[in-house]
């Protein structure tokens, strides 16, 4: 499914992925900011005062009741963070206009819906409803509250936060108590009307239309002035001359270990496709090393994985296991990393870890959600290659480029959290 990429404005473009697989219209704006503590907050607040009311629809069950006249059309914000950038997400989703049964102009609605949304939202004295503001904010800290009882998400976070302190990638793109308890509605406002002036804006369209007609809704509907805006830049930080090891104690039966390791195999260098093979054959799938040999084999653990972010060149291992085994599963990672890095890959093990990550970016293709977010991550590098782009790529890599790949990596950061404290 190749992309068609159309500039509209300077700092405005439009992806078009134009196919007839799907009996829906995908369409999302992004709005691509530099991931920072002192906006991060403001912006994640802010997609959740955006859904609270329009103009024309000031209340959010008059929003969700004009939704459900456009079949139920589904429209939604949030914002996601790719590499050292926080994205600002509006995405809409809606059956095609072929499918109405009354002649509908489905998507154009659902535009006008968006643009309510993104450039007229329910104000009162000039800024966001007071009320809003507060109920949302209210809202948004029992979130960040809550973070923490998903202990996987809170070690590998942690984890990230003591690996990458003083680089923007430790700044938590949905935001901390600090900051958005200091929100009001004139600051909250006031970042909003920088977002809609300064931000790198990127819209995504999956669906049967052709880009002309999209352009057109676009232009009609989506009006965003120029900007000279450029996709925030990623640091990727040196790698580590020694490994640091932080403990941290909760009240848990499982202990979480995570380790940090930094690499220089990144997307905006082309050296990636090794990078996602290592990956598969070290921790990405249920045949790699970690989940045969760690959690199986040596049931060491209760689940033990590994991922990549290709933009900050970092490698994430998450694990939860018994505090007694802490070392022996620490031990147990880094003996299949040695391993890897001797050159001991058996031709079926890397076989394997083809398949799966063949299967893996041609499933990329069922979901218009999917596609959207796959190019969404590549353009940030300035590269549009389709999955089977990646597949051809990823086919080129050799057991000798994936050992390149092992010897490549720093371990940076050991993180444990771990039982044993009283609150």
């Amino acid at each position: 499914m190749k992309l068609c990429r159309t500039e509209l404005q300077q700092g405005v473009a439009l992806n078009t992925v134009t196919t007839d697989r799907f009996k829906t219209a995908f369409f999302t704006v992004n709005l691509f900011v530099p991931l920072k503590k002192e906006t991060a907050s403001a912006y994640s607040l802010l997609t959740d005062v955006l859904m609270r009311g329009t103009e024309s629809y000031p209340t959010m069950q008059a929003l969700n009741q004009k939704q459900d006249t456009l079949y139920s059309l589904g429209l939604g914000a949030f914002v996601q963070k790719k590499g050292e950038a926080q994205v600002v997400t509006f995405e809409l989703t809606a059956i095609d206009d072929s499918f109405a049964f009354d002649g509908m102009e489905i998507l154009a609605e659902g535009m006008k819906l968006m643009r309510e949304l993104i450039f007229r939202p329910y104000t009162e004295g000039g800024v966001f409803k007071s009320d809003y503001v507060e109920q949302e904010k209210k809202n948004l800290c029992d979130d960040i509250r809550g973070r923490i009882n998903n202990k996987t998400a809170y070690a590998k976070n942690r984890c990230v936060e003591i690996m990458c302190e003083g680089e923007a990638y430790a700044v938590d793109h949905g935001g901390d108590l600090e900051d958005v308890s200091a929100l009001t509605p004139v600051s909250l406002w006031e970042a909003y009307q920088t977002l809609l002036a300064n931000a790198k804006v990127e819209m995504f369209y999956v669906g049967r239309k052709g880009k002309e007609e999209v352009a057109s809704l676009c232009k009609t509907y989506l009006q965003f002035a120029p900007r000279e805006a450029e996709f925030p830049k990623t640091a990727v930080g040196e790698l580590p001359s020694e490994t640091r090891t932080v403990t941290e104690q909760m009240r848990i039966s499982q202990c979480k270990m995570t380790l940090g390791f930094r690499t220089e195999y990144t997307a905006p260098k082309g050296n990636f496709p090794a990078m996602a093979l290592f990956n598969e054959v070290f921790g990405g799938s249920p045949n790699s090393r970690l989940f045969m040999n760690v959690r199986e084999k040596q049931s060491l653990c209760y689940y033990c994985s590994s991922f990549p972010d290709g933009l900050k060149g970092l490698l994430m291992v998450v694990s939860g296991i018994e505090q007694k085994n802490k070392q022996k599963t620490l031990d147990a990672v880094l003996e299949q990393l040695e391993d890897l890095k001797q050159g001991n890959i058996d031709p079926q093990e890397l076989e394997n870890a083809r398949r799966s990550l063949r299967n893996g970016y041609r499933e990329l293709t069922d979901s218009p959600a999917a596609i959207a977010s796959w190019y969404l991550g590549r353009i940030i590098t300035g590269r549009v290659d389709t999955p089977e782009d990646a597949i051809a790529a990823m086919e080129q890599v050799t057991a000798e480029d994936v050992v390149k790949v092992a010897n490549s990596i720093r371990l940076d950061t050991v993180y444990f959290l771990e039982g044993g404290a009283k609150e």
